[in-house]
């Protein structure tokens, strides 16, 4: 068997969940020997090939978009034609019998989703959309309704649902969620009080932790993420704990979004100031593998988002042994029960938010009880093991039924 992942999304060019997903496929593949995985990945660099156990990577600077009106017009044709014909070599050097795309009718421009669909039927192979975002525009529907897509995998059903109401065909549609990789995120260590002393803090000093990103083009996504209003919050409860923190981690940027990054940051550090809690947060840059560290050693995980396809951060917390806090938005309630494994609250209510955090940093009884329980929904449900052997029987099934 011969899968043809495709990503735009690249955890060497950024930082996200599609991103992180990329990094548990290539550890769950890398081992695995009854099938031979391709990935393609773009890349602002030169392009190249680059092997990891059982998995090929290729990385494509043909795959890469730019950012800049005047660059997108003037290469996005020509790209796209060179992305084409690199699918076609890739699937013509390697038998490939599935292809599995990752967010491309959502996150490349339209010509890539429709030069892959015609360079998929050219070779009679079946084609998996992977959605990992919901389908905003006119066009993002069309190119996910009305293309020949074999099946449309989507990480939440809040996107399934999402996709039925505008148009999707039900029968193509499934539910397959994303895994954290228990290994690396969890609640034993030996390094015990790392991150406390590489933030210059004290060993009884508790922290709130949020973790985001804070670059996505024109849209808000310091208020879309919640993180204005987690500001809000602590800034009502800090002055009676002198002890507390609020920590964001904030994804490191690549090179070529390193200036939106800094106009991003200087609102941030705005928004803080504004609220008077800037000797009481942190924010901090970190890369991929720093965040189980990070987790493991917080007290709280607050991400009270305005929208959220899934929620990947909520099981890599509860895997850390972190108690969270979310929105009752998007694909979050799929992880998180009110009052079993954390707290659900609504989006933009600071006040409620502060009492929950609160709550949650001084209930010891309570705390140990949503660890207790979100690491019981994470091995039940959301492991990288479970759901990755899960979503290779389901294209198993895709191939055997194509053929």
């Amino acid at each position: 068997m011969n899968i043809l992942f495709i990503s735009p999304n690249s955890p060497k060019e950024s930082v996200g969940g599609v991103e992180r997903y990329i990094t548990n496929l290539i550890a769950y593949y890398k081992e695995r020997t009854d099938a031979s995985v391709y990935l393609l990945l773009s890349t602002k660099n030169e392009s190249s090939v680059e092997h990891v156990g059982n998995v090929t990577i290729y990385y494509e600077n043909c795959f890469s978009v730019p950012r800049q009106p005047e660059q997108y017009k003037k290469v996005i044709s020509k790209n796209a034609r060179l992305f084409a014909t690199r699918i076609a070599q890739i699937i013509k050097e390697n038998a490939i019998d599935i292809i599995c795309a990752e967010n491309i009718a959502i996150g490349t421009p339209a010509a890539y989703t429709l030069l892959l669909n015609m360079v998929a039927s050219q070779f009679s192979i079946p084609l998996v959309l992977r959605l990992h975002s919901f389908a905003v525009s006119e066009l993002q529907k069309e190119l996910v309704n009305q293309l020949m897509w074999s099946k449309i995998s989507c990480v939440s059903r809040s996107v399934a649902g999402d996709c039925f109401q505008k148009g999707t065909d039900i029968d193509i549609l499934s539910t397959d969620y994303l895994g954290v990789n228990t290994k690396e995120f969890t609640d034993v260590s030996d390094t015990k009080g790392e991150l406390k002393k590489e933030l210059g803090l004290s060993e009884n000093t508790k922290i709130v932790l949020t973790a985001t990103r804070i670059i996505a083009g024109r849209t808000n996504i310091l208020r879309e993420k919640g993180v204005i209003n987690l500001i809000k919050a602590f800034s009502k409860v800090y002055a009676r704990y002198p002890n507390w923190r609020l920590l964001i981690a904030v994804g490191m940027p690549p090179e070529r979004l390193k200036n939106e990054f800094e106009q991003s940051l200087e609102m941030l550090m705005g928004y803080i100031k504004l609220h008077g809690i800037e000797k009481q947060t942190i924010v901090k840059t970190f890369h991929l593998e720093d965040m189980p560290t990070v987790y493991r050693e917080s007290d709280v995980f607050v991400l009270t988002s305005e929208n959220e396809t899934f929620g990947q951060v909520f099981i890599e917390a509860m895997s850390s042994g972190v108690p969270v806090i979310g929105t009752k938005v998007g694909g979050v309630p799929e992880i998180i029960s009110d009052l079993y494994n954390g707290y659900l609250i609504n989006p933009n209510d600071a006040s409620i938010l502060a009492q929950r955090i609160e709550k949650l940093m001084n209930d010891t009884t309570l705390r140990e009880k949503f660890i207790k329980a979100g690491q019981k929904t994470v091995k039940a449900s959301f492991t990288a093991e479970k759901q990755f052997a899960d979503f290779h029987a389901l294209l198993t099934e895709i191939i055997e039924t194509n053929s």
